[in-house]
């Protein structure tokens, strides 16, 4: 006959028999087992004595799991210890475990759109391009960092863009390096800036000229704190071929800081550049400058100055504001050319302002601005980041024998950053004056809108 007791054993033995049938390492650390047998014994169905049998069996099983997982992550480290490091988070790279060594592919793709307004003029057009098209490699070997873009958006013919070597170290100042190849001159914000990052889908009249913005030379540059100082001397780009010349010497030099720094994205920024070229009389011809877009029959303002010019010598001014979402900037160029036929004066100026809607700040680095992160980006939640942006220019290429015009415009650009790495822009810009006298498109005015669908990594 079964008695009380009797049962109250079978009960104990079935819960202990489940416990060691189900006790594997995983299960004996599980606390919410142990909770579980709490059950029993409360209803008496599982003695005190027998509850801390088991309980004391669990965490010895627990201590053996810890040695057996420690061992495992030994045994791991050593086997993978040569193996590199994937990161994916933004841009795909890979590094050494010991951090000696990284590279990762880069590269942009920019499609443009352009609705134009001619204003019966043949500057703008509309039409669709395919604005850059670059992919490239870049990253470090110990102190030397390397970089490799071309761009096949020019019907797929690949021109050169950074192709460099640096050696990166430290002094008592701080971070200096050394660059040698083809890379941007030292002058100014507008020329020197990434397009990936710019507020408005096109630079200032003088972000790409006169001045040159890339070019084959050895430049040196050392951070101080919020400070730096940036210098080189270059001979002409790389041609499509990948061959150079050596009948244009540029030397160019910038300084500048933050006079003003609260935090990140609260600080001025203050620099002053100086660029000389040497063009011994017989290859500077003219200088180039489209008014709204890169779509178009020609270009509005150009100074000829045939092919006997001496040289010439480039002087910016740049100051920058980052406000939490507010940026602004304002940038003068002034250029001075030597000609046997008379000496010009050439003057640029631009003033930027942009506001981020949805919180976000740009982002400065270096000198120049960096990319940004939505604070929801699309596919995480949100809805990415908006922007808003504007500014107001003038250029002017007339002066005595050189007739090259000058122009007042203003352009206006809504931005949608998706995620840190694609953004879709619009633009509207128009001229509000332009004045070549005794040319065909003296005094017309055109307008354009223009989108943008752009990625890059």
């Amino acid at each position: 006959m079964l008695t009380k007791k009797y049962l109250k054993s079978i009960a104990s033995s079935i819960f202990i028999l489940l416990f060691i049938i189900l006790s594997p390492p995983a299960i004996a650390a599980n606390k919410a087992l142990l909770e579980l047998l709490k059950v029993p014994r409360d209803k008496g169905t599982l003695s005190p004595q027998e509850y801390e049998l088991l309980v004391e069996a669990s965490k010895e099983d627990n201590e053996k799991i810890k040695e057996s997982i420690n061992e495992m992550k030994t045994g791991v480290n050593k086997t993978t210890k040569n193996v590199p490091k994937i990161a994916t988070k933004g841009k795909f790279k890979v590094a050494s475990q010991d951090g000696s060594w990284e590279w990762h592919p880069i590269g942009r793709i920019f499609w443009d759109t352009v609705f134009a307004d001619r204003d019966n003029s043949n500057l703008e057009a509309t039409n669709s391009e395919l604005r850059r098209a670059r992919l490239g490699f870049q990253g470090r070997i110990a102190p030397i960092k390397y970089k490799l873009e071309l761009d096949f958006a020019n019907s797929g013919t690949a021109s050169w863009k950074d192709v460099w070597l640096s050696y990166n170290n430290k002094n008592d100042l701080g971070e200096w390096f050394t660059k040698v190849g083809q890379h941007h001159v030292p002058f100014g914000h507008a020329t020197i800036s990434s397009s990936n990052y710019k507020p408005l889908m096109r630079r200032p009249l003088f972000g790409d000229g006169p001045q040159t913005s890339r070019a084959v030379g050895i430049a040196y540059r050392q951070d101080a704190n919020r400070w730096f100082f940036h210098m080189g001397a270059f001979i002409p780009a790389l041609d499509e071929t990948g061959e150079g010349t050596t009948d244009r010497m540029t030397y160019a030099l910038r300084i500048g800081g933050q006079p003003f720094f609260k935090d990140k994205t609260h600080l001025i920024h203050a620099a002053i550049s100086y660029q000389h070229e040497e063009f011994d009389g017989g290859t500077f011809s003219n200088i180039d400058n489209s008014l709204l877009s890169h779509v178009g029959d020609g270009d509005a303002l150009v100074a000829n100055f045939e092919t006997n010019t001496d040289d010439s010598n480039a002087y910016d001014i740049e100051l920058i504001s980052v406000w939490g979402p507010f940026h602004g900037v304002f940038e003068y160029v002034a250029w001075g050319v030597s000609d046997p036929d008379g000496d010009a004066d050439l003057s640029a100026w631009a003033f930027d302002v942009g506001w981020f809607l949805t919180g976000e700040s740009m982002k400065y680095k270096a000198g120049a601005f960096s990319g940004i992160k939505p604070k929801a980006p699309i596919g995480k939640g949100g809805w990415g980041a908006w922007q808003i942006a504007a500014r107001l220019e003038n250029m002017d290429l007339t002066d005595g024998n050189i007739i090259g015009g000058e122009a007042d415009v203003f352009t206006v650009g809504l931005n949608w950053y998706l995620t840190s790495n694609t953004r879709l822009m619009a633009n509207y810009g128009t001229v509000l004056d332009f004045n070549r006298n005794g040319f065909a498109d003296d005094g017309r005015e055109p307008s354009v809108f223009q989108m943008r669908a752009q990625v890059y990594w």
